[in-house]
């Protein structure tokens, strides 16, 4: 019963992060179920999808294609729509029944690759795991693939874990791309959201990655094991700590070396963020750099990763863990989804409404701030005057 909600809908799976990471390539992406699950993604997980046409198909898998194991019925669909369609490349995803069934979308994928002579994806999906896993294993698969070694770039930078279900539909990609070009560093890919295949094959020779997302940090490390490219774990946020995040990503260019960036002597305080862990620390830094409130706790709801994580913060796990966190402690701000609200409501703190489309859907994905700009800037300013009432 502890992960009973009343509240929170369940939240965006690993298959809606997959198809969100392939949106914006020339690939053709099918989802073994039985329209449920595709359905899900095109009209809860996508902002993207009204006004496109993107090849996402459903296998139409029924009870009986599970009990028998028919996998030759789904290839001949797939080469079937392959011929109509002559997609770059192909991507199979798992979810709960094939996962039950013990389906291998490896198998299938490579046998689908050595029928068509095209680069084909197995991804073992289940609908199991949040969104953000989905992401990372798509882009480590990519660039696995396609990427290639080459002579650096100077003043190169890939951005890792940018992506439709943490920043939206919205200019914020966009803006995240220029406010980096505008400090003199060239973007050479920027997973997943605007890039192609030919920069994915490019992307060994940038200099630094930035990674804007949680869903980015696996990447990050495998580049800088296979490559030796440094990164940077931080989104822009605002307007005043771009310099600083700009002096970062030279110093890690110029020293080789990563960086988490996080002020120090942060403590559990009075103020809680909760969403996705990445996003969540860079606004607890501007609350620290700029407002001197050392006193802020991020609450994971995707998972935490210690890559990432001060010592006090919380693996939010269910909403029955959250309404505790609140009872217990004695938070005056919370930044968060607005379907936090019936939460938030019950303790004594102010709710300070952050939408993300893994969370509420389709509620409020048009009503996500700027990140970069006076919209985010005059928010975090706000939050942080509330949590001194």
């Amino acid at each position: 019963m502890s992960q009973l909600s009343r509240y929170l809908p369940p939240f965006s799976s690993d298959y809606s992060g997959i198809c969100s990471s392939l949106f914006d390539l020339d690939g053709m992406v099918v989802i073994h179920d039985a329209h449920c699950c595709s359905m899900n993604y095109v009209n809860m997980d996508e902002p993207r999808w009204y006004g496109n046409k993107k090849p996402i198909f459903s296998s139409g898998l029924r009870e009986i294609d599970a009990i028998m194991g028919d996998d030759d019925k789904l290839i001949r669909k797939i080469i079937k729509a392959y011929h109509e369609l002559n997609p770059e490349f192909i991507a199979i995803l798992g979810s709960p029944v094939p996962t039950i069934v013990g389906a291998d979308m490896a198998g299938i994928a490579q046998e689908l690759e050595n029928k068509l002579e095209i680069p084909v994806f197995g991804f073992s999906s289940t609908g199991l795991r949040y969104y953000n896993r989905g992401i990372s294993e798509t882009m480590i698969k990519l660039t696995k693939r396609y990427a290639q070694e080459g002579s650096k770039v100077n003043k190169s930078v890939n951005i890792l874990g940018l992506n439709a279900l943490d920043f939206s539909d919205s200019n914020n990609a966009e803006d995240i791309r220029e406010v980096l070009k505008s400090a003199g560093w060239k973007v050479s890919c920027s997973f997943m959201m605007g890039c192609s295949i030919a920069e994915i094959i490019n992307s060994p020779r940038a200099a630094v990655n930035v990674v804007v997302s949680q869903s980015g940090m696996d990447l990050a490390e495998y580049m800088e094991r296979t490559w030796g490219i440094p990164y940077v774990a931080f989104t822009p946020m605002g307007l005043n700590d771009n310099k600083m995040i700009f002096s970062i990503i030279e110093k890690a260019f110029r020293e080789g070396k990563s960086r988490v960036i996080r002020s120090d002597d942060l403590y559990d305080g009075e103020i809680l963020i909760i969403g996705e862990q990445l996003i969540a620390n860079s606004i607890r830094e501007v609350l620290a750099s700029h407002y001197g409130v050392k006193g802020v706790t991020v609450g994971c709801l995707f998972g935490k990763d210690k890559r990432l994580a001060t010592d006090f913060d919380i693996d939010l796990k269910s909403e029955l863990q959250i309404a505790r966190k609140l009872k217990e402690n004695k938070y005056t701000v919370v930044i968060g989804d607005p379907l936090l609200k019936a939460l938030v409501d019950k303790s004594q703190a102010r709710l300070f409404s952050l939408p993300h489309v893994a969370v509420s859907s389709k509620l409020y994905w048009h009503q996500y701030p700027t990140f970069v700009g006076d919209e985010m800037e005059n928010f975090i300013s706000a939050a942080f005057k509330a949590s001194k009432k």
